[in-house]
């Protein structure tokens, strides 16, 4: 009936006595009343609520056996409400694969009961036409210990489009009662204050605490992941899961100095192993379900032992221009006859930067792109610096003809040469490199000191 209609929901008291519509501005002349139903419905998830902390509603209705699952804000990855074609006794298959990255190996279990009253009234014209609905639904949410919260939502939908005279007056009558309007009816997560990464955490500023800052960058990266493995589920292959943990990894080197190391180390180990190990896809291992573990200690407390209780601003002004001097440090230093471990060393301290000016981009906006375009400018050079391990680079030659040996061996050592060459084109650049790069660094202004409680 919505379609070329119109929908207005309220959220009214329980104890709000019913409104009269009817009247020559509205067009209503009577409602007629079915009826009342009443449904019970056994909400499904882990102990800790992993399912209803992302706003995901998973449910089984006692009346008629289906499983219904609520996920609104996650289209088109998920539908916005899915209802099983039938009664079954488990969760219907396709629902349990979309919920893997959700749960993270929690286990599903009944966690809360959904009793509701459901009353519909036609609402009918002068002419007897049937032109909308009145839905009122009176909903109690328990738990074994008790009653947790109970609401009252009341949806008016009309067949044709209304006039604004109409609309002011239907909205009057329910304000007059004590209804409140609304755009969407809440979901059950958000009602009880469990949607926590339902919705987007606010942008964190340079004046917000850094736990603020790293707290919502994980979780974004959290929630991320979890599109994308639903997106790989639905298409097969893992490509978007490794950018994803790719994007990650660097980000993490970016903020290591900042991170515990204790939570860092084992994190990058797991992040590294995923991404070396191509024998299936990523997203079937317990190694995926492990890095989502990761991110969810990380959003939920953010492990800052050194920096806990400073502002964002600051701390990251400091970490940038400390890590742009030690590549000044590390590339200054390097000539023809530095080692292999050297030139690596610079590369790896250009990626950090280079990672830590994209983190930076949120907080310090034109100034951090910049900088980081510069960085990249650099880090690309150098990554032609970086002799390849001769163990990857090596062939079995066994078994290889006289030609085949020879091309085999002119490889490698126009491989050798490339290095060379690109070594001295960087320590012929660098002056020039590094004279744009010091005029993009970016220092802390705002002088550090604990953000109040």
């Amino acid at each position: 009936m919505a379609q070329g209609g119109e929908v207005l929901r309220f959220e009214l008291p329980l104890s709000a006595e019913a409104t009269d519509l009817s009247s020559s501005t509205t067009g209503i002349h009577r409602l007629v009343g079915r009826p009342p139903t009443t449904s019970t419905a056994t909400v499904i998830d882990t102990d800790d609520h992993r399912l209803l902390d992302w706003g995901l509603e998973l449910s089984r209705v006692a009346e008629t056996g289906r499983w219904m699952l609520r996920a609104p804000g996650w289209q088109p990855a998920l539908p916005a409400e899915w209802v099983s074609p039938q009664a079954e006794d488990e969760i219907p298959p396709e629902v349990a694969g979309w919920l893997v990255p959700f749960r993270r190996g929690g286990i599903l279990g009944p966690k809360l009961e959904v009793a509701t009253v459901r009353r519909r009234f036609s609402l009918v014209d002068a002419a007897a036409r049937a032109i909308g609905e009145i839905v009122d639904e009176r909903v109690r949410v328990l738990r074994p210990a008790g009653q947790l919260a109970a609401f009252r939502t009341v949806t008016v939908t009309t067949a044709g489009p209304l006039a604004a005279s109409a609309r002011q007056a239907m909205v009057a009558a329910f304000v007059a009662v004590g209804g409140i309007p609304v755009d969407d009816a809440p979901g059950l997560a958000a009602r009880l204050g469990l949607a926590r990464r339902g919705q987007y955490r606010d942008r964190p500023s340079a004046r917000s605490a850094i736990e603020d800052f790293v707290g919502a960058r994980l979780e974004s990266h959290w929630r991320r992941l979890l599109l994308a493995d639903l997106a790989v589920r639905a298409e097969g292959g893992d490509a978007g899961l490794r950018a994803g943990v790719r994007l990650l990894r660097d980000e993490l080197a970016g903020l290591a100095p900042l991170l515990d190391p204790e939570w860092l180390t084992p994190g990058r180990r797991l992040l590294d192993a995923a991404l070396a190990d191509t024998t299936r896809p990523m997203q079937r291992t317990e190694r995926w379900l492990r890095i989502l573990d990761l991110l969810a200690r990380g959003a939920a407390e953010p492990p800052l032992p050194l920096v806990a209780g400073r502002i964002t601003g600051p701390v990251l002004a400091q970490e940038l221009e400390a890590v742009v001097h030690t590549l000044c440090d590390r590339c200054r230093t390097l000539d023809e006859f530095s080692t292999d471990e050297r030139w690596a060393q610079a590369h790896q301290v250009a990626v950090r930067a280079r990672a830590l000016s994209g983190v930076s981009r949120e907080v310090f906006g034109r100034p951090a792109k910049r900088l980081r375009r510069q960085l990249e400018a650099i880090a690309d050079d150098l990554v032609a610096t970086v002799r390849p391990d001769a163990a990857r680079l090596a062939r079995d030659l066994h078994g290889l003809t006289a030609a085949e040996i020879f091309e085999a061996g002119r490889i490698y050592e126009r491989t050798m040469l490339s290095v060379d060459y690109a070594r001295d084109r960087f320590l012929r650049d660098w002056p020039v490199l590094w004279d744009r790069l010091r005029r993009r660094v970016i220092r802390p202004r705002v002088p550090h000191q604990a953000v109040p409680s």
